[in-house]
């Protein structure tokens, strides 16, 4: 994804509210996570966020994805405070940041303790456009950066990280693989032609138990719009 870098006095201003998405360029490589590779990466990053803060913190999830994961970090960080980090938008810009927890199912609005490590959790760093945002609405807390996974070139570079490449998959993360269901065949069916049923089988394999009616409409809206073919009882790639 391009990275339109600001001025380094220019981090506190407006910043398009169309930047702070995450979205993979066109035709570039995706790769699916199971639930288990997901527990895996996010124990890997639970252990190096311990070691170097063994006691309580408070994790900042980016909402939404950041958030999800930060929960996870979370059941292997007893100790942690978790938040939720949304952006407040006004006027097409994004100008600053609310903090939330979370408490019988309501979001209310809380901030950090004091004296207590602040780590800013997202799910992928690429460019590391989001993460530079919130990290500079948070700098009074001296904030650290987590993630699962992140590009080399990310700027700023997490200070916890499971993986570190110089090609960053988009990755299909567990919670995300009906609503990125475009990456998600694109993965399934990369080897050649499945049925909805055995694209239903390889899901299952990752973790997933969906059905072949859920996934059935879901592949049609992909073939309406010319993103798959239907041939026969199989799907396949243009």
């Amino acid at each position: 994804m391009p990275d339109p870098q600001l001025p380094a006095d220019d981090l506190s201003g407006p910043v398009p509210t169309s930047d702070l998405v995450f979205t993979a360029a066109g035709g570039r490589r995706a790769q699916m996570v199971s639930w288990r590779a997901y527990q895996v990466m996010a124990a890997d990053v639970a252990s190096q966020i311990h070691t170097q803060h063994p006691g309580p913190l408070t994790l900042v999830g980016v909402l939404q994805g950041g958030w999800i994961t930060a929960q996870s970090l979370a059941d292997l960080l007893p100790d942690s405070l978790v938040l939720a980090a949304a952006a407040r938008h006004h006027g097409g810009h994004t100008d600053g940041i609310n903090l939330f927890a979370a408490a019988d199912g309501l979001l209310t609005p809380a901030m950090p303790p004091a004296g207590q490590p602040v780590v800013v959790v997202d799910e992928v760093v690429d460019s590391g456009r989001t993460a530079r945002y919130v990290l500079s609405q948070l700098t009074k807390y001296g904030p650290e950066l987590a993630c699962l996974a992140a590009s080399d070139r990310a700027d700023p570079a997490p200070h916890f990280a499971a993986r570190t490449m110089s090609d960053l998959p988009a990755l299909v993360l567990p919670w995300r693989v009906l609503r990125d269901i475009d990456q998600t065949a694109a993965c399934l069916l990369a080897a050649g032609p499945l049925t909805t049923e055995q694209i239903d089988e390889r899901l299952r394999e990752l973790g997933h138990d969906l059905s072949p009616d859920l996934l059935e409409p879901h592949l049609a809206e992909l073939a309406r719009r010319g993103r798959l073919h239907h041939r026969g009882i199989h799907w396949q790639q243009p």
